[in-house]
């Protein structure tokens, strides 16, 4: 009975984490096979409020074999219901702050990519593969890459929650706890 009681412990501690693995819920996604003005949208599927959007190219490899960058500011943005997006950052990482991004908005706006080479790239959605978005939201940090829809042109990053640190320390010290349950077992 004691060891039952101990494997329940362990198993807890091992799996009691499960929120933090939860399926995704924010997507972000380019849709079209327009070149130049890339539209991106980012929606959130769950119950809490995104505050801070953020792009991150310096990883995705544009042909031309440089980093893909905003030069300016974005256009045609469209804000959150009942919300405002504030822009930031230059380069291969920018991204936006909220004041209101809630449950089922949507947001979008257009840039236009170049590559760190040439100001006048024109670069497609298949630039965008690799380049990372990370929502901070107030359920925690989500995370995704993007990556090619179907045989393309379009491709989209679909947004999971990023453990804390907390919960994986306590996954794999479930799991050690087995481990030595198991070992006791044996000996």
């Amino acid at each position: 009975m004691k060891q039952l009681s101990k494997f329940a412990v362990a198993l807890s501690l091992a799996f009691g984490c499960t929120q933090a693995f939860a399926a995704a819920s924010i997507f972000v996604t380019e849709p079209g096979a327009d070149g130049f003005h890339i539209e991106t949208g980012g929606f959130n599927g769950s119950s809490y409020e995104i505050t801070k959007l953020v792009f991150d190219f310096s990883k995705a490899i544009t042909s031309d074999g440089s980093a893909l960058v905003i030069d300016g500011t974005p256009t045609s943005v469209t804000n959150p219901s009942g919300g405002s997006a504030t822009f930031f950052g230059s380069g291969s990482v920018f991204g936006f702050d909220f004041t209101s991004f809630n449950t089922f908005d949507t947001f979008s706006f257009t840039w236009d990519p170049d590559s760190a080479l040439n100001p006048d790239f024109g670069a497609t959605g298949l630039d965008f593969i690799g380049g990372i978005v990370t929502a901070y939201t107030t359920n925690g940090l989500y995370s995704g890459s993007f990556q090619l829809v179907g045989s393309g042109p379009d491709v989209s990053a679909s947004l999971s929650p990023v453990p804390e640190p907390v919960s994986s320390a306590s996954f794999l010290a479930g799991l050690g706890l087995l481990g030595l349950i198991a070992a006791r077992r044996r000996s």
